[in-house]
């Protein structure tokens, strides 16, 4: 068999198992992707135009990412993000991590937990394709319609369709993630 054609049947086969592995649905705690919180490819913005400098606001951080309202702050670690991904618990108006061992666990409604600036600071919008890092905290606009954020060991990325936690294996201090997880729109 010559060259260009053993080349083309590998690349056939290869494109078969891609198919193959993007159908198989999810199970329950799988682990996101890797790539899905690698936020180096994506352009910094500087920090200090997103951030609310009214007391009552407690030095956080607010932006808007694809219809997701966010903060950062206010102590090291801490994230969350105001809205509701189809594969949300019911009641649910949000996402949230609390510092570095605690969360990605969901914010419903009736708690007393902030989701948004008190003061009514408007947020910026971060650009698709950039990323803000914060005390500890970078969170990236991937793609339209999709927010992810991440300290060094917990995170979330949500879309309207779905989401994805991240957490150390074994770790019970979260929400898990959906059995089947709807892969967010690709641009």
């Amino acid at each position: 068999m010559s060259h260009p054609a053993r080349a083309s049947i590998r690349a056939t086969v290869v494109a078969v198992i891609a198919l193959l592995a993007a159908s198989v649905p999810a199970i329950a705690h799988a682990a996101p992707r890797a790539s899905d919180f690698d936020f180096s490819p994506y352009r910094s913005v500087n920090a200090d135009d997103y951030r609310s400098v009214a007391y009552v606001d407690n030095g956080r951080h607010y932006f808007t990412a694809g219809g997701w309202r966010c903060q950062i702050g206010p102590q090291a670690n801490a994230m969350a993000c105001r809205g509701r991904p189809a594969t949300a618990p019911p009641g649910t108006i949000g996402v949230a991590v609390s510092g570095e061992s605690q969360g990605p666990y969901w914010v419903r409604k009736g708690t007393s937990f902030e989701l948004g600036p008190v003061s009514g600071y408007r947020p910026r919008v971060l650009p698709v394709g950039s990323r803000i890092t914060v005390a500890n905290v970078t969170c990236a606009a991937p793609r339209a319609g999709v927010v992810a954020c991440r300290n060094w060991n917990l995170g979330f990325l949500l879309s309207r369709a779905g989401h994805r936690f991240l957490y150390p294996a074994g770790d019970t201090a979260h929400s898990a993630n959906p059995k089947r997880h709807p892969q967010p729109a690709r641009r």
